[in-house]
């Protein structure tokens, strides 16, 4: 019986040793710099609008994915292929064969950029709240603000500086 326990104990343990030696990067917050190196948005194009970022949207996860492209349709999207606005998606967690052969092709439908962190390293450091999209307000690749929308209309005030309504044509 002792054995038994010994051996339970043992297994209980180690999974807490993986965590413990797990590094945690701290989340970006005002007054870091925020750079994004190495992605490719879903068409295969490299970021090169480092410098002209103003905001930037983080999604990671399917319910702040779909409060990003409610608030994304009722704006003028010009200003995302322009780098203003900057929409990165953390994929790291999807295997690779359902991003490649469902998930990124499907967000080629999409008539704005999507900058896509494949490893989740780029995107490791950024604030989150489950379910919301994380804006950083960007000057010169330095943070001025975070905040989270927990809905479409609250993301959209947020960016309606950097991003104009869509006209109604």
């Amino acid at each position: 019986m002792k054995r038994v326990l010994g051996a339970f104990a043992l297994v209980a343990l180690v999974p807490l040793v993986g965590c413990a030696s797990k590094t945690v990067t701290p989340s970006l917050s005002m007054g870091d710099s925020v750079v994004l190196d190495g992605i490719e948005d879903q068409r295969g194009h490299v970021f090169d609008h480092q410098t002209s970022m103003q905001a930037l949207l983080f999604v990671d996860g399917m319910s702040a994915k779909d409060l990003a492209r409610e608030s994304l349709e009722s704006i003028d999207t010009a200003c995302m292929e322009q780098g203003k606005l900057v929409y990165l998606a953390d994929i790291s967690g999807m295997p690779s064969l359902i991003s490649d052969l469902i998930a990124i092709p499907k967000m080629r439908r999409y008539p704005y950029p999507i900058w896509l962190d494949r490893e989740g390293d780029v995107s490791d450091s950024l604030p989150v709240r489950e379910d919301q999209v994380t804006v950083l307000k960007v000057n010169n690749q330095v943070i001025e603000s975070v905040s989270f929308a927990a809905n479409a209309a609250m993301l959209t005030e947020y960016i309606a500086d950097v991003c104009p309504a869509a006209s109604a044509t």
